[in-house]
């Protein structure tokens, strides 16, 4: 715990030194470092998470796969409640803990959403953004090993919640830990295959636009949608490549899943249709023998 207070501590004035605005320049004085950890993590995306997630979205029905979402976004849901409390949004803390306890009760531990077709929306909070609501500044952007693109106030986010409100926070089993902390990893990664997908036909610089998307959402989560985002350091052109990422629906891939459960049924078809002209070729193979009879 030591240790923890003095790393906060550490990013804590360092974030204290790059306060921007909501639509001002990324700090990114660490890029030369960034890069390479940005190309590690993509690597051992594209050879095991990627991979992997494909598999998991392959094997997984929708509705076991919409289930495994709503559980962890059920278990975040204790996360953004504290979060609440610490923002002062009492009225959105007491609706997300009523979400909470419905889901978790009625919503059998969050695999059924029952809040949201009530009207209790699912919010995201974070230590993260608590602290830019309390003032303290961006920090440098950080690209971290497996964790992808944070800054200095979102790290230090991280680690609070690390040990208060995370799935480990909760419980002290380790066998029960890992294994979901795995799922959760592959579930989220099979929820982001679009916007890989996007990535990879993107003409621009790859680590730039994950890194300007990432701090115009923290931007963005951080005021709660109220600022303005652009960055003044990106052309229009970026903008189109943020944008589409803004736009892809977390659960976008489930509709291509759709889209392959009805080619599966023209495929179907297409079979009985194939049988239908077989019965025809049979029909006419009886009718020449009944010629030859004639």
């Amino acid at each position: 715990m030591t240790r923890l207070i003095f790393t906060l501590l550490t990013l804590l004035t360092l974030t204290g030194c790059a306060s921007n605005p909501s639509n001002g320049p990324v700090f990114d004085p660490l890029e030369t470092v960034n890069r390479p950890i940005f190309k590690f993590n993509d690597k051992l995306d594209r050879v095991i998470l990627k991979p992997v997630a494909k598999g998991y979205r392959y094997v997984t029905p929708d509705f076991v796969e919409i289930g495994v979402n709503n559980f962890f976004s059920n278990i975040d849901d204790i996360n953004v409640v504290a979060n609440d409390l610490l923002q002062g949004k009492f009225k959105q803390a007491g609706l997300d803990t009523g979400r909470f306890l419905l889901n978790t009760t009625v919503g059998i531990l969050g695999f059924i959403d029952v809040g949201t077709p009530l009207g209790l929306t699912k919010h995201n909070e974070s230590f993260g953004q608590t602290l830019g609501v309390w003032g303290v500044g961006e920090g440098p952007f950080l690209m971290l090993p497996l964790l992808g693109p944070n800054n200095g106030r979102s790290t230090a986010g991280f680690l609070v919640e690390g040990q208060t409100t995370s799935l480990g926070a909760l419980t002290n089993d380790a066998d029960f830990v890992f294994p979901l902390s795995i799922l959760n990893i592959v579930a989220l990664r099979a929820r982001l295959l679009s916007a890989g997908n996007l990535l990879d036909s993107a003409a621009l610089d790859p680590y730039l636009v994950i890194r300007d998307f990432w701090i115009r959402q923290h931007r963005r989560a951080t005021c709660d949608g109220l600022c303005d985002t652009k960055l003044d350091t990106a052309g229009s052109s970026d903008f189109d490549e943020l944008d589409a990422l803004d736009e892809l629906d977390e659960l976008d891939e489930l509709d291509e899943l759709d889209e392959l459960d009805e080619l599966d049924e023209l495929d179907e078809l297409d079979e009985l249709d194939e049988l239908d002209e077989l019965d025809e070729l049979d029909e006419l193979d009886e009718l020449d023998e009944l010629d030859k009879l004639d």
